[in-house]
């Protein structure tokens, strides 16, 4: 099905019932059936590379599940069925419909595949290193058994009709702190690597071994590891993860951005990559496609020296993955997909599997659904996860069956709005201290939370904090499956619990109950039952003050006097949505 008629179903079956959209889709399948063709007659100027391009890109792609070779590291992995039982093979029968697997692995900067060009994991090191110290042995293993781990995958994901990109970690810096990831190349080169003196930011030191772009000879080495998969695998595209790592001049190491003269030899590094890429699809016969994983934002992509803009307008890219998913709440989705949808590109926002769990307090899958939710609705055509594997890493037996169960869980109801209708939600605020790392916050959405007050608060008022919710709650209310909805609020050095006013797009909550999480710390758990409205689709304002006693009633409004307050600080907040069991 087509860009535009997937958003459009998404536009118009956000509450359907299923029969209604699958009404829906038969309908649009007779009225539009080549939604595509048709838009490429009205953009008669668009290259035939550009055209053939978007039809490709036009297919169901419903979540992009991104492998860091972890599993290559197992004492098993010397056999394809060992390589792929534990991580791959359970993706069959779920909503991921591509994989992108990291040729140059989980970390250190060397390939995982039979490259000719640059020495493979361990070789390129002087031996294996410590960490994945397996991954060496079982690559050369499988090449000579006739097949590495990259034309393995290949073949599994077209055996299973789906689509395989090989990722492309830009820059990864791993190294810095892993014991014997450093490469001999880096270590005969350092003149090549980013300047290291005049961090201003401790955190940033995790980029000393970065790989600094204004060198010819780093990006070459990027370049022909793309060239080669390319001409020598039936890759179907590259994910190009500039993600992995952030940092590819000195200024972003000092703090500052970059110059125009850097941004310019991203864009000819970008223009090169195409240019090759296209080349070698007109020589195979079929379009190679190219995703890019960048920032959080346009200007948080052009400050590290990432124009993505630009790429997007200058068809140097496909798929928009969007963000580094350590901020996903606040990830304003809507620009990205307003920009790459006039330019025939996809966008699929990240979910970064660490950083989800910790905003949704360990309830992942209600979590994961409601990012979904929200980026659906912002026009997405699908989503993209990072490190979903991770959990069970080192994880065995019983152990391992148990972790992936529960991590997989939504592999089958995110890619799609219609399968994530009536499903039990969690819609959060991000928290800058416990989602996003230091060394992210560079390239990160800035949260709402925490916001903390100091001595006497003026007008009560502690926090106004936006809640985004992307569920048709009218609509589930009149369907009857609605089933209750509760408001958490997560504050910090709070002497009375009772003193706390909550408001919701003016509507003052009642029927508030409180649970102390850490008395030394007063810090409590606020939950109050809500409905709505107040709460509606799309944007709400959360309302948190303080009144100047707690034996003032309710009706009291905390904006009637100063009150006093010592280091009070809301940092979490979060709508928990539970519905109706079929």
């Amino acid at each position: 099905m087509c860009i535009n008629t997937r958003n459009l179903l998404r536009t118009n079956s956000k509450g359907l019932s299923k029969l209604y959209s699958l009404s829906i889709i038969f309908l649009f399948s007779l009225i539009l059936p080549s939604c595509t063709n048709k838009i490429l007659d009205q953009q008669s100027s668009l290259s035939t590379q550009k055209k053939s391009r978007i039809a490709a890109a036009d297919r169901q792609r419903r979540i992009i599940f991104n492998d860091d070779t972890y599993e290559l590291s197992r004492n098993d992995a010397n056999t394809a069925e060992g390589f792929l039982k534990r991580r791959l093979k359970p993706l069959v029968g779920t909503q991921v419909d591509t994989i992108s697997w990291s040729i140059l692995g989980g970390w250190a900067d060397a390939p995982v595949y039979d490259s000719k060009l640059q020495p493979i994991y361990g070789d390129a090191h002087g031996g294996p290193p410590e960490y994945w110290s397996k991954v060496t042995s079982n690559v050369k293993e499988l090449i000579q058994a006739g097949r590495g781990p990259l034309q393995i995958v290949i073949d599994f994901a077209h055996k299973e009709g789906m689509e395989i990109f090989a990722s492309v970690r830009m820059n990864d810096v791993h190294d810095s702190f892993i014991g014997g990831g450093l490469t001999l190349w880096k270590k005969e080169h350092p003149h090549f690597l980013v300047d290291p003196l005049g961090i201003k930011q401790p955190s940033m030191e995790l980029y000393i071994t970065a790989q600094d772009f204004s060198h010819k000879a780093v990006r070459q080495r990027k370049y022909e590891i793309i060239e080669e998969v390319a001409q020598r695998y039936n890759v179907d595209g590259f994910e190009l993860d500039f993600i992995r790592h952030p940092v590819f001049f000195s200024q972003t190491l000092h703090g500052q951005p970059v110059n125009q003269n850097q941004i310019d030899i991203m864009t000819r590094f970008m223009e090169r990559i195409r240019q090759m890429t296209d080349k070698e699809a007109n020589r195979r016969g079929r379009p190679l496609l190219l995703a890019t994983r960048v920032p959080d934002s346009f200007k948080l992509a052009l400050d590290v020296g990432l124009d993505v803009a630009h790429w997007v307008k200058k068809d140097l890219v496909d798929i928009l993955i969007a963000g580094g998913g350590y901020s996903p709440f606040s990830l304003p989705t809507k620009k990205f997909t307003q920009l790459a949808h006039k330019h025939g590109v996809l966008v699929y926002p990240c979910i970064n599997q660490g950083a989800a769990q910790n905003v949704s307090r360990g309830s992942f899958l209600e979590g994961v659904r409601a990012l979904a939710t929200n980026w659906f609705q912002s026009g997405a055509d699908g989503i993209y996860l990072w490190n979903l594997g991770t959990p069970f890493e080192y994880k065995t037996g019983q152990d391992l069956v148990k972790i992936r169960t529960q991590s997989y869980a939504c592999l089958v109801d995110i890619g799609e709005p219609q399968t994530l209708l009536w499903k039990n939600k969690l819609f959060c605020v991000d928290n800058i201290g416990t989602n996003v790392f230091d060394y992210y916050r560079h390239i990160s959405s800035k949260p709402p939370l925490p916001v903390r007050k100091i001595g006497l608060i003026k007008h009560g008022v502690v926090a106004r904090v936006p809640l985004v919710v992307g569920e048709n709650l009218k609509l589930a209310k009149k369907n009857g499956k609605l089933k209750g909805m509760n408001l958490v609020l997560d504050v910090r050095g709070l002497e009375h619990p009772e003193t706390v006013v909550c408001r919701v797009n003016g509507i003052t909550l009642v029927n508030r109950y409180s649970t102390v999480k850490k008395i030394r710390e007063q810090e409590y758990i606020i939950s109050y039952p809500v409905n709505t409205p107040p709460f509606k689709q799309g944007e709400n304002y959360v309302v948190m003050a303080l009144k100047s006693s707690p034996n003032k009633p309710s009706k009291v409004r905390p904006e009637s006097r100063r009150t006093p307050a010592s280091h009070t600080q809301l940092y979490g907040l979060r709508l928990k949505i539970d519905y109706v069991s079929d």
